[in-house]
């Protein structure tokens, strides 16, 4: 870029130069050698005049004398010429010998205009001379001419000298002025320059880039209009990347499975949890019918895509464990009206619907098991009524069994109400600094006739060190009561220990016992409302099976977290994370 502007400015230069020197020798030659002529014409016509007044044209008097002193004072050659042209006397020569005057132009000139003047070369002095002639008159008659002439030497000379002084100055000029343009262009090239690698900036996406150009007049504006507008590009820029990536990240993190699918039914883009849900890792890519594996998708596709409306299906899915999913598939048209794919939406509602079996469960087992008290208590009492009230031994057994079945009931009912408010909220978890070695004792102290009536031993294990803990003192007790009776309950002989230990997930409270232990199959459902490991045995105890269930709600009430671990036939360890 550079050469190619200073190429067209050093041409431009030449020829404006060349140009000027031209221009400027024409105008010195002409103009100002042909104003000097008009002043000397003048000057000599003056001369001419007082030459004139005291001349005398007198042919028979030789006056080369007198043209001699008049040279001395004019400085210019003088020639007195008689009316028939010939020479009366000459300062340069004498005017004898010279031959008649009357033809000469400047001569033929002054006969006409009174004055007249000529410039021609003088062969007897060899160089250009520049004659004026001036008619005298005296009355009507003619006396002569006088006529100076002086060389234009000198006149040339002076022109030529200031002729080459003024195309000297103009040289200097434009050389001055182009080494000063030839600055101003490279200083304006950096900022084109600047503002090309600005925009190669730009181009490339380096919106931070901002461009600085100071004291540049127009192009300072120019940089601030391209700096304003890199700055609302970078934020218009920013703005969609923000909302994409917000888009993004809500789909990613959306808890339901999503799927766009085209309409070729490859899988554009899935987020985190279809990855979860259908184990593939990354799905976008592959064919839908490899990753959703379901007949049932299959037909629900088709059906989208024949009718264009949104469709919903539930699909269950055995391996590698049963889920169940709702499904709604509604089809895309960003182009135009045309089909351009599909978004399917996944619901895991195994949850659902595993609560929703809880629930009937909860109902069968709550009429259940208030069915069984109240169906003796109401049995035993009609058999009174009926005449056994009179017999004696068997009427104290039958109230007997009618109390144990009513306290077996308000039990049931009781647990059920805790359960309850805990959930409501009814029963507020208050916590303070509570030392778990004085509310372990205190638990002991409660249950350790019932363990040694069932000789078994209740031991404490946690060391010297006092740990306080941030709990509902209460509360935390009806834990360790809970769990210190089950344990009572199901183990025959042997020992418990109620302590806290620490392991790779934190400090616990734990109650291990040695008792029969709990299948792994059932371990999962432990803290289910009546749920029963051994359900005969565990009425036989006065259990109502909802000791765990109250147990995990208050647990879950402190922010703690609640473990069970149990090997059948060697105990069972629950530990509370706190």
């Amino acid at each position: 870029m550079k050469r190619r502007i200073f190429r067209r400015l050093f041409i431009f230069y030449a020829l404006v130069l060349l140009f000027s020197v031209i221009l400027i020798d024409l105008y010195i030659t002409r103009v100002v050698r042909g104003n000097y002529i008009d002043r000397l014409t003048d000057s000599l016509s003056v001369q001419a005049g007082l030459i004139a007044e005291s001349a005398v044209f007198d042919p028979s008097t030789t006056l080369d004398d007198y043209c001699k002193r008049m040279k001395e004072k004019t400085g210019t050659r003088v020639t007195i010429i008689g009316p028939a042209g010939k020479v009366l006397g000459d300062s340069d020569g004498t005017s004898d010998g010279m031959e008649n005057h009357l033809n000469r132009p400047e001569i033929q000139e002054a006969l006409i205009e009174d004055t007249g003047w000529a410039i021609r070369y003088s062969d007897s002095v060899r160089y250009e001379l520049l004659y004026r002639a001036l008619k005298v008159m005296k009355g009507d008659t003619l006396q002569g001419f006088v006529r100076l002439a002086v060389p234009l030497e000198e006149i040339d000379s002076g022109v030529s000298t200031l002729r080459l002084r003024i195309i000297v100055v103009v040289i200097i000029f434009f050389l001055s002025a182009g080494i000063l343009l030839i600055w101003h262009t490279e200083r304006i090239r950096n900022y084109v320059l600047q503002i090309i690698d600005f925009s190669r900036s730009l181009a490339q996406g380096r919106l931070d880039s901002r461009l600085f150009l100071r004291g540049a007049g127009e192009f300072s504006e120019l940089a601030q209009n391209l700096d304003d507008m890199a700055e609302k590009l970078k934020i218009n820029l920013d703005k969609r990347e923000e909302e994409k990536n917000r888009l993004d990240t809500v789909l990613k993190n959306i808890p339901d499975a999503l799927l766009l699918i085209n309409v070729n039914g490859v899988i554009e883009q899935a987020n985190r949890a279809a990855s979860e849900l259908f184990g593939s890792g990354d799905l976008s890519g592959q064919p839908f019918i490899k990753v959703v594996r379901n007949p049932a998708f299959f037909t629900l596709i088709d059906e989208v895509r024949q009718t264009l409306a949104p469709g919903f299906s539930e699909l269950v899915f055995d391996y590698p464990e049963e889920r169940h999913l709702s499904v709604k598939v509604s089809p895309l048209h960003y182009k135009g009206s045309r089909l351009s794919g599909f978004v399917a939406v996944f619901h895991d509602i195994t949850q659902m619907k595993k609560l929703e079996q809880m629930r009937k469960d909860f109902m069968a087992n709550v009429s259940h098991e208030i069915k069984t008290p109240v169906t003796a208590i109401k049995g035993f009492a009609e058999t009174l009524l009926d005449g056994a009230i009179y017999d004696k031994d068997n009427a104290l057994k039958f109230l007997a069994t009618i109390k144990n079945q009513s306290e077996r009931l308000n039990r049931i009912v009781e647990d059920l109400l805790t359960i309850s408010k805990i959930e409501l909220g009814v029963i507020r978890i208050e916590k303070t600094e509570v030392d778990i070695s004085a509310v372990i004792d205190s638990a002991m102290n409660a249950l350790v006739v019932q363990a040694a009536g069932k000789d078994i031993i209740l031991k404490k294990a946690i060391d010297g060190e006092k740990i306080t803990i941030r709990a509902d003192r209460d509360k935390l007790e009806q834990v360790l009561l809970n769990l210190i009776d089950n344990a009572i309950k199901f183990t025959d002989g042997g020992s418990i220990a109620v302590g806290v230990s620490r392991d790779g997930q934190g400090q616990y409270l734990f109650v291990r016992d040695t008792g029969a232990g709990i299948p792994k199959k059932y371990i999962a459902r432990l803290g289910e409302r009546f749920f029963r490991v051994d359900p005969s045995r565990s009425r036989e105890l006065g259990g109502t099976g909802l000791g765990l269930a109250i147990v995990k709600h208050l647990v879950k009430a402190h922010g703690f977290e609640m473990k069970i671990e149990s090997e059948e036939g060697r105990g069972t360890e629950v530990r509370v994370y706190f």
